[in-house]
C-alpha cells in the first residue's frame, strides 16, 4: 500500500493520464464485449440446454433426498436467528440479481460473479477518472475543494449505477425482440398443436424453425422445452420462462396455458387467440408510431429545411434590395 501511495504521490500528470486511460479502455472493451458482440447461437444453445438439463436432474435428486430426511427443530439463539435472516436476505438479493441477469440473456453460473465484480470496481474507476480530470484540465485546478469532493462522489455514484443501467438497457432491448418475435412463433405453435404435437414438442419444433430469424425467443423456447421434460410440474417450467423473460406478452401466454391445462381448452385454439391479439397489438403500436411521425418531423423541418427554403426564395430579393440602396 505504501508503494502504491508513493507511486501516486510521485507520478506525473502524464503517467496518471496513461494509467487512467488504460483502466477506462479495459473496462470499456469488456463492457462492449459483454453487451455488443454477437454470440454463437446454435452450438452455445445446445451446450447450455445440456448443462441446464443436468442441473435440473441434480436438483431433483437432491430435493428427493432431502424430502426423505426428517429435520429436527431446535431453539436457536438471537445471533443464530440474526445470521439466518442475513443469509436469507443475501439469498433473496442474489436470486433477484440472477433473475435480472437472466432477463438480459446471461444465465451462466459466472454471470453473477462478473456482475458483482464490475459493480464493485466501477466506483473506483469513476474516482480515478475524476482524479485524472482534476489533474489534466487546468481550469479545474482552482475549483473549491468541496466542489471537487462532490465531483468525486458523483463519479463514484455514476460508476456504481452504470452496470445496472447497462444491464437494464440490454434487458429492454431483449424484451423488445421477444415481443416482436412472439406473434410469428404463436402462428407456428398453432400449426404444431393442431397437427397433434404436445406442448414440449411444439416448443422444440418452433425453436428450431425460428432459430435463425429470432434466436432470443428460440433460446427461451428450447430451454422451456427441456424443463417441460424434466420438471414434475408443467406450470413450474412455464413460470421459469416468465422469470427469465419478464415481458407482459410472455406472462399472457403463461397464464393462458395455465388456464388451458386447468379447464381442458385445446392448445391450438388458445394459441390462435393469443396470436391474433398480439398481432393486433403490434399493428396498434405501428399505427401509434406513424401518428407521432408528423410531430417528430416538425423539429428538423423548422431547423434545417425552412431556413434553406427562405434563403433560396428571399435571397435574390434581399440582394437586389441591398444593391438598390
Amino acid at each position: 500500500m505504501n508503494a502504491i501511495a508513493e507511486f501516486f504521490a510521485n507520478a506525473t500528470g502524464t503517467e496518471l493520464t496513461a494509467l487512467g486511460s488504460m483502466v477506462i479502455i479495459m473496462v470499456t472493451v469488456f463492457l462492449v464485449w459483454v453487451n455488443l458482440i454477437e454470440r454463437d447461437h446454435l452450438a452455445a444453445r445446445m451446450r447450455e440446454m445440456t448443462a441446464h438439463k443436468e442441473s435440473l436432474q441434480r436438483r431433483e435428486r437432491t430435493a428427493q433426498a432431502k424430502a426423505t430426511v426428517r429435520r429436527e427443530f431446535q431453539t436457536v439463539s438471537m445471533f443464530n436467528r440474526l445470521g439466518a435472516n442475513l443469509r436469507r436476505a443475501q439469498t433473496e438479493q442474489s436470486t433477484k440479481t440472477r433473475r435480472f441477469l437472466s432477463q438480459a440473456g446471461w444465465r451462466s453460473t459466472e454471470a453473477l460473479g462478473i456482475y458483482i465484480f464490475i459493480s464493485a470496481i466501477m466506483p473506483l474507476v469513476g474516482v480515478v477518472f475524476a482524479f485524472l480530470l482534476y489533474n489534466t484540465i487546468p481550469a479545474l485546478h482552482d475549483k473549491p475543494q468541496l466542489l471537487k469532493l462532490g465531483g468525486l462522489i458523483g463519479f463514484a455514484f455514476l460508476g456504481l449505477k452504470l452496470p445496472e443501467w447497462v444491464v437494464g438497457w440490454v434487458v429492454k432491448k431483449r424484451k423488445e425482440k421477444l415481443d416482436r418475435a412472439l406473434p410469428d412463433a404463436l402462428d407456428l405453435m398453432v400449426v404444431c398443436t393442431e397437427a397433434g404435437l404436445g406442448l414440449d414438442s411444439a416448443f422444440q419444433r418452433v425453436s428450431g424453425e425460428i432459430g435463425h430469424s429470432h434466436p432470443v425467443l428460440a433460446d427461451e423456447l428450447m430451454l422451456t422445452s427441456v424443463e417441460l421434460n424434466i420438471l414434475p410440474r408443467r406450470q413450474e417450467a412455464l413460470d421459469n420462462m416468465l422469470h427469465r423473460t419478464g415481458t407482459s406478452a410472455i406472462e399472457s401466454v403463461v397464464n393462458t396455458l395455465g388456464q388451458t391445462e386447468r379447464y381442458g381448452t385445446p392448445l391450438g385454439q388458445s394459441f390462435r387467440v393469443l396470436a391474433s391479439d398480439f398481432r393486433e397489438q403490434r399493428m396498434l403500436r405501428a399505427e401509434a408510431k406513424a401518428a407521432r411521425l408528423p410531430a417528430i418531423l416538425t423539429v428538423p423541418l423548422v431547423m434545417f429545411i425552412l431556413p434553406s427554403l427562405f434563403a433560396v426564395l428571399l435571397g435574390p430579393a434581399v440582394i437586389k434590395s441591398l444593391k438598390a440602396f
